[in-house]
């Protein structure tokens, strides 16, 4: 599971003086019905070989990176993965693999450290999600994050079982097997409070009247963390746990995606705190007005960068704050996005490119 800690990891390795190869790559199989991501790779390739300005044992290493990548791409099987991130450095035996669900933009880079930089966009604009699946004397704590899921732990508690007879010692048992099962009840809420932050959750019923009394005896705070319920079983598969957990989430992350780009294009309209488009975003991240910002997540622009003061533009050549001359680069977004981000600006993606398009691939709610 992708965590900053990964991040921190690459991000201490050390190969001077040779480069790291990372390339990202599309491989959805929805999106690559006939193995087109084959064609984009060698796009890339080409073009990062033509500007290949290296000379020595660097080179042979880029070389060797870039080949050894070639054989990965050209005889493995990607599974159910969307984006597959490829790291190397053959001069110093290191390769570095990560399977992604989401989709990201595909990018060949070669630089001194490992090119983590879309990681982190992902990581900070995707949230974790806690599943429990409740039943009388047992549970199931799941965490999720970006189309993974993995076992927190499991709570049980030995409950009586129901006294068949009648009478008053069948009624006293079905006290005693009543509170033992709210016990193991408290148990999981006092579990669940210790370990949930800012994190969602999501409660797997085994039946109705579980999720009421469960629902009775936890905390406020977890009570407005609750984004739904999944009808699943103790036992069942992970498969299918992930299938129902996922679902879930996408249709819950979809309408909040909705409310905003709605929220953002009133308050434009209205000449409130909001603006749409990327020259517009580009001068409010600047100024250190952006409050959230949202991305359609394939989109890429290219553009210019002023050398003095750093600021963006898609068209501007000379820079409006400090009358300087912009050097030109291939992509700007994810520049402004890794600005946006050093002010601790909230990011949002766009999976849907009708959505997108809504506020022309990218938009922001100001502070001020």
């Amino acid at each position: 599971m992708l965590s900053k800690e990964i991040l921190k990891e690459l991000g201490n390795l050390s190969f001077s003086p040779y480069l790291v190869t990372t390339l990202y790559l599309n491989v959805s199989p929805l999106l690559n019905l006939k193995g087109e991501y084959k064609i984009i790779w060698k796009d890339l390739k080409k073009n990062a070989l033509d500007s290949l300005n290296l000379e020595g044992e660097v080179k042979r290493s880029v070389l060797s990176d870039i080949e050894y990548i070639e054989t990965l791409i050209d005889q493995s099987s990607f599974g159910s993965a969307n984006t597959i991130v490829l790291m190397s450095c053959s001069a110093k035996n290191w390769y570095y693999s990560i399977p992604l669900y989401p989709t990201l933009k595909n990018k060949l880079i070669l630089d001194k450290d490992p090119y983590t930089r879309p990681l982190g966009h992902l990581i900070a604009a995707n949230r974790h999600y806690y599943l429990v699946i409740l039943s009388k004397g047992d549970a199931r704590v799941f965490k999720y994050f970006l189309g993974e899921i993995r076992e927190e732990g499991e709570i049980k508690e030995e409950i009586p079982k129901r006294h068949k007879q009648g009478g008053w010692e069948a009624s006293d048992w079905q006290r005693w097997h009543e509170t033992h099962v709210i016990w193991h009840f408290k148990e999981v809420a006092e579990f669940l409070d210790k370990i949930i932050g800012e994190e969602k959750l999501i409660l797997g019923t085994t039946s109705p009247k579980n999720t009421s009394e469960f629902l009775e005896i936890l905390p406020k705070r977890l009570h407005e963390k609750i984004i739904g319920e999944i009808p699943i079983e103790l036992d069942s598969p992970i498969k299918e746990i992930l299938e129902k957990t996922h679902n879930l989430i996408e249709e819950y992350e979809e309408k909040e995606i909705k409310d905003l780009i709605d929220q953002l294009i009133v308050a434009n309209a209205k000449g409130k705190e909001a603006t749409l488009g990327l020259e517009n975003v580009a001068h409010a991240i600047h100024q250190k007005r952006v409050r959230t910002i949202l991305v359609y997540d394939q989109f890429e622009q290219s553009g210019f960068q002023c050398p003095s003061c750093s600021f963006m533009s898609p068209y501007l050549e000379t820079c409006p704050y400090c009358n300087v001359k912009m050097e030109k680069r291939v992509d700007i977004v994810d520049e402004l996005i890794e600005e946006a981000l050093i002010n601790n600006t909230e990011l949002r993606y766009i999976k849907k490119k009708e959505l997108g398009e809504k506020i022309q691939n990218i938009g922001a709610l100001l502070r001020f």
